[in-house]
Parts: structure tokens; C-alpha cells; sequence
């Protein structure tokens, strides 16, 4: 009997041990890819960790899982080492490759969940997303440029928002504190193109001083693309300079060179709202002495906040007056 016993107990570990083969064959990727996310992740190179991601991608089902699962929860360097190898691998392969649709479908379907790091990495992978061929490929690219655009890839967010008809949600980005994405931004909604316009024409001539050199070179290029010639362009630098100085110069410009200013009255207009009073009365004295039909705003000097404003727009508003009634009795 005990004899019987023990070889019944043989027969039960045989099986149980043929059973934890089974099992561990049938589980074999998933454990793979499982401790293979575990290298890449603890992995202190970029090369190991473009390797082990490679691994992954070739892991099937499971090792992709593992791959996506790092947008939503791993770092900087561990997602941008993933979409790096992404974007490699997949920049080639057509919509009907197994192992871009495997992964594309997968990672578009995840994106909405990615942390910030997953997220600003993913943000490079949208050219390939959009061949997806999934039915709402589109806008769930728009929204992971649109997440870009405020988190830590926003040159790149900048460059595919214009395409995705982003345009408008690029504005804020050139009061961006990084000047590259002021750069990015600019490119994009500066120049004229098709539609109405992002910003106003005249609201870019405040980046014709910004700090960054080439922030203010593209600026002048597109405003060259809406029409402005070079004495144009260099009036609107003058009238956002952050001297008043400056902007004074800008009015002595307009009693000066009529030649390339036929029509100063929009330009004297604007300066009738600076901030310096020198500024606003010389806008008053000028607006006067062109012969300016003024329209309000001399009227609105009349009651300017600083008493010398008021006395010179309130002097030159009467001999306007004066002109005008003159020439009806002629």
C-alpha cells in the first residue's frame, strides 16, 4: 500500500510538472515580454534601451502590449527611446503591414491614457498614425498634438498642428518663454496663406522686437508675404519698440517722409493709443499738421488722462476746426 502511495504521488508531480511546462511554453512570450520591459526600463543607455524595444516590437501581441504600456507610464528617456524605434521601424511599412497595424491601432486607441512623457513622445509618431486607416485616426491625432502644444514637445506639436487645422491653437505659443517655440510658431501662423489669417497683420508687428534674432527675422518675412514693403515693416517695429523713444522716432517718420507714407493716418491712429503721453501728444500735432480727416481719435485726445496731452490734442483739434470751416464758407 505505501509503496502504491508514493507512486501515485510520482505520478501526481509528473503531471503537475508536465502541466507547469504546458503552461509555461503557452506563457512563454508574455513572460518574455514581461521581463524584457523590466530590462528596458532599468536600462542605462539609449542603445539598451532601443534594444530592448526592438525586442518588444518583435515580440508579437504581447511584447507590443508591454511596448505602449511604457507611454503610459514610464519616463522621458524610456518613451522617447520607444517612439524613436516606432518611427524607425514603422516610417517605411504601408497601412496593411501586420506590424503596423498591430501596433498603430493599439497606440491610437491607448493615446488618451499616456502620461506626459508617453504623450510629448508620441507626438512624433503622428505621421505615421495617420496612416493608420483607422476611422478616427485624425482626430485622435489632433489630440495628441493638441496635448503637444501645451507639454514638453511643442516645436514639433507646432510644425503638424497647421496640417491637422490646428492653426488657431498655435497663436499663444509666440509668447512661448523658449524661443524655438516661438520660431516653430511663427513659421506656422506668420505668413499669409489661405483663409483668414491666425493673427492680424498688425498684431505681429510686436515680434519685430523680440528678444531672438531669428524670431524677428521670420517675422519680417511674413509680413512680406501680406503685402508690407521694407518702410512698412520697419514703422511697425518702431510703433511696439519698448522705447518711446523709439516710437517717437516713428512719428517724426510720418511729418517727415510722406513719400513712403501717402497715408499716415492708420499709423497715427495707433500711436494716439501709446502708452507714453510724448507720444499720443505728437500723434496730435502731426495728425494735425498732415491735414487728417481724425475721426475720433483726436477727439478721444481731448480727453486724455494727462492734462498736456489734453491741452495740445484740444489746441490742434480747434485750428483743425478752424481749417475745415474755412474751406466750407469757401
Amino acid at each position: 500500500m505505501a509503496s502504491r502511495g508514493l507512486k501515485l504521488i510520482g505520478y501526481g508531480f509528473t503531471l503537475l510538472l508536465v502541466v507547469g511546462v504546458a503552461v509555461a511554453a503557452w506563457q512563454w512570450k508574455p513572460i518574455q515580454a514581461h521581463l524584457t520591459a523590466g530590462k528596458l526600463r532599468s536600462a542605462t543607455s539609449a542603445d539598451e534601451r532601443a534594444a530592448h524595444a526592438r525586442q518588444l516590437l518583435t515580440s508579437g501581441e504581447a511584447g507590443i502590449a508591454r511596448l505602449i504600456d511604457v507611454f503610459r507610464t514610464g519616463t522621458p528617456d524610456d518613451c522617447d527611446a520607444v517612439a524613436e524605434v516606432l518611427s524607425a521601424e514603422l516610417s517605411d511599412r504601408t497601412a496593411d503591414d501586420p506590424t503596423f497595424a498591430a501596433v498603430c491601432r493599439p497606440l491610437l486607441a491607448a493615446c488618451h491614457a499616456f502620461n506626459d512623457a508617453g504623450t510629448a513622445a508620441t507626438v512624433g509618431l503622428v505621421p505615421v498614425l495617420l496612416r493608420c486607416g483607422e476611422p478616427d485616426a485624425s482626430e485622435r491625432c489632433r489630440e495628441i498634438v493638441r496635448a503637444g502644444l501645451t507639454g514638453g514637445n511643442k516645436t514639433t506639436a507646432v510644425r503638424l498642428a497647421v496640417g491637422l487645422g490646428l492653426k488657431g491653437e498655435v497663436v499663444p505659443l509666440l509668447d512661448d518663454p523658449d524661443a524655438e517655440v516661438r520660431r516653430a510658431a511663427m513659421a506656422a501662423v506668420g505668413p499669409a496663406g489661405v483663409g483668414a489669417p491666425a493673427v492680424e497683420t498688425e498684431d505681429l508687428f510686436r515680434w519685430l522686437n523680440d528678444p531672438d534674432a531669428q524670431v524677428r527675422v521670420l517675422c519680417e518675412a511674413a509680413l512680406s508675404t501680406r503685402g508690407l514693403e521694407p518702410d512698412q515693416i520697419a514703422a511697425g517695429r518702431r510703433l511696439t519698440h519698448p522705447e518711446a523713444g523709439e516710437r517717437l522716432k516713428l512719428v517724426l517718420d510720418l511729418e517727415r517722409n510722406r513719400a513712403a507714407f501717402r497715408d499716415p493716418s492708420p499709423w497715427l491712429e495707433r500711436l494716439s493709443r501709446d502708452p507714453d503721453p510724448a507720444v499720443r501728444a505728437g500723434a496730435a500735432r502731426v495728425g494735425y499738421e498732415s491735414r487728417l480727416e481724425f475721426g475720433g481719435w483726436l477727439d478721444r485726445l481731448t480727453a486724455d488722462p494727462d492734462a498736456t496731452v489734453r491741452r495740445i490734442a484740444t489746441y490742434h483739434k480747434r485750428r483743425a476746426d478752424e481749417v475745415r470751416q474755412a474751406g466750407a464758407r469757401e
